[in-house]
This record gives C-alpha cells, structure tokens and sequence, in this order.
C-alpha cells in the first residue's frame, strides 16, 4: 500500500469533516462556494461510478461512499439547510466553463475511449481548476466566512501527500500517469493561491465566539464603537436576533445564555 496515498486521502477526508463541523458549528455556509462544491460533487459521482459493479477492496470502497455522500450532504446543507453567499455571475461562468472543458478534455485525452474511462479523465481535469469559483468568491468578499484556515491545511496537504505518493508509485511499481500528475501540478497551484488569499484575507476570531476579517478587526470598528444605547457592535449583534443584528455576514450568532455559544 501506499502510505503517502493513503495519508493524502485521509487528509481529503478531514476536510470535508471539518468543513461540514464548521457549517454546522456556524449555522451559515457563508463564504462557501456552491459551484465549487457542486463540482466536487460532480468529480465524485464521475470518477466513483463503477462503485456497483467494480470491487477493488473494503478500503477503497468505503472512501468512495464516503467521499460521494459527504459532498452531497454539503451540497444539502448550502442549498436547503444553512444561509449562503450569492455566487456572482463570474463564478457561475467559471463553474461552466471548468465542466464543459473537462468533458472536452475527457474526451481528447484518456487512455482508452471509453465511458468509464472519458468519465475518470473528465474528473481529473475537473477536480484540477473546480476551486476557481471558491477563489473568486474570496476574493470579491469582505465578509466573515465558515472556512477555516484546518480547513485550507488540510486541502493542501492532501494535494501534497498525493505528490509524494506518485515519487512512491513511481519508484516502487515504475508507473506514472501523465494525466493524473499533470492535473496533479495543476491543483496544487491553485489550492496554494486559495492558502495564500486566505492568509491575506486571515480571519480573526472575537471573544464570545464571533468570527470577524481581520481587516475589521484592526480597525476596531466591531470591538469598540457603541451605538446610542452604548452597547458595542458586538454587544448589538450578538442581542439583536434579527437579520441585520444576528447575522453579520449571515453567521448565526447564539443569544446569551445559549449553551452553544
């Protein structure tokens, strides 16, 4: 077996268990793009199809119900559950243009034409730029936002993991997949641009449990201004309970008291 393999899909794994815990701990999907998790979800079905029918071990079974369940749970919670941030029509473009490039490249590239195999092409290529869309979408947000930075590591590190799992592969069994590394390369420079605007766009968390942008925070402006009833902006948010005093970038804020706050 290989162990950085194995590490890199227990990696892709804590992610999506932390970014569910996250959405869940928030009561928000606010920051998350719904493009991008539609896409994953679409990598996933794509890629695991032969689930019924193809039995390579108990292992790489579970992970794949694993993997395919967890998206579309996300994809429920962001669409019917928990608020969410509006996708600008760039990202939806973006969303798109990755799935129509993805089948095109499918079908252009693969190493035996056919459905199963154009399908698994198309997922790699897909999984390569479907991060775009949540790129865009940090971007052109000052908000707070749900996604953490174990969140951010534990993308990148899976990404890295895999890296040093194709050394493995290559060294030990001789074989490499042109396809998958170059895809591979690819992805691993997007997710270190996503590690570094988040970094840039670092969050900070108040105390009493509000997550604010640490622009906001260094100016001051949520900690220490008052309004006419003299209670701090954080104060205000976490009484008010309405849309524009509980939820400041649609996070849920618990009232005093609440056992969850």
């Amino acid at each position: 077996m290989n162990p950085f393999r194995t590490a890199g899909d227990l990696a892709h794994l804590t992610s999506k268990c932390i970014l569910i815990w996250s959405i869940h701990r928030n009561r928000s999907a606010e920051g998350i793009s719904l493009p991008t998790q539609a896409m994953y979800t679409l990598v996933f079905i794509m890629r695991y199809i032969d689930l019924s029918f193809g039995w390579v071990s108990l292992y790489n079974f579970g992970m794949k119900v694993i993997y395919i369940a967890s998206a579309v749970y996300v994809l429920i919670l962001m669409s019917f559950l928990y608020p969410r941030t509006p996708e600008s029509p760039m990202a939806w473009r973006a969303a798109t243009m990755s799935v129509v490039l993805s089948a095109i490249w499918g079908l252009v590239f693969n190493y035996y034409f056919s459905v199963l195999e154009i399908l698994w092409s198309s997922s790699i290529f897909l999984e390569s730029i479907c991060i775009i869309p949540q790129l865009i979408l940090i971007h052109q947000t000052t908000i707070p936002t749900v996604i953490t930075s174990h969140y951010v590591l534990a993308l990148c590190s899976y990404r890295l993991l895999h890296i040093f799992g194709w050394g493995w592969r290559y060294h030990f069994d001789h074989v490499l997949d042109p396809i998958a590394v170059l895809c591979g390369l690819v992805q691993t420079a997007v997710y270190a641009d996503l590690a570094w605007v988040y970094y840039t766009r670092q969050r900070v968390t108040l105390r009493g449990g509000l997550v604010v942008d640490s622009e906001e925070y260094e100016k001051g402006r949520l900690a220490d201004e008052k309004d006419d009833r003299g209670w701090t902006s954080l104060e205000a948010t976490r009484m008010g309970r309405n849309d524009e005093e509980a939820a400041l970038g649609g996070i849920i804020l618990p009232p005093h008291g609440d056992p969850d706050a």
